[in-house]
């Protein structure tokens, strides 16, 4: 299945309308919004720029959000991670979207979204002193590595 997508920091704009419809009209939005107004009241609304030629999503005010795409061989994005690096120890996961499976169903789309996890993953072991990821849906606990030592993830 990981052959179907790559995993990229960018997007080209010529993605606009997909990555609008995949970001803001899943039909999978239903089963997490509790989470995505948690998300939206405590770190602010996501918004679809243009910079350098490329797609990102910017949240709120915050600096230094950080944008995931899995990108289908055709181009087009089947799945989005929005990151954030806060108080130097935790990433936050601020929004996750995956197309699901099939255009018909509402069944997620469990390669897409265990690859964009394992990517944060990796990105948050090579930062010195971070020791958890947070999922910003996921607001009434924190969700702490295992084995995490400071400094380091497992």
């Amino acid at each position: 299945m990981r052959d179907s997508f790559v995993i990229k920091s960018s997007l080209d704009v010529d993605h606009r309308a997909a990555l609008e419809h995949l970001f803001f009209f899943n039909v999978n939005q239903e089963r997490v919004r509790p989470g995505i107004q948690y998300s939206v009241e405590n770190f602010g609304v996501p918004e679809i720029i243009e910079e350098r030629g490329s797609l990102r999503i910017r949240v709120g005010d915050i600096d230094n959000v950080k944008t995931l795409f899995a990108v289908s061989h055709f181009g087009a994005p089947v799945g989005v991670a929005v990151y954030v690096c806060m108080a130097r120890e935790r990433f936050v996961v601020l929004h996750l979207v995956v197309e699901p499976r099939l255009r018909s169903s509402n069944e997620v789309n469990t390669p897409v979204l265990l690859e964009l996890m394992r990517e944060i993953r990796s990105t948050a072991r090579r930062m010195p002193g971070v020791e958890r990821i947070e999922l910003g849906y996921n607001h009434r606990r924190a969700v702490r590595l295992n084995g995490a030592v400071p400094g380091t993830l497992t």
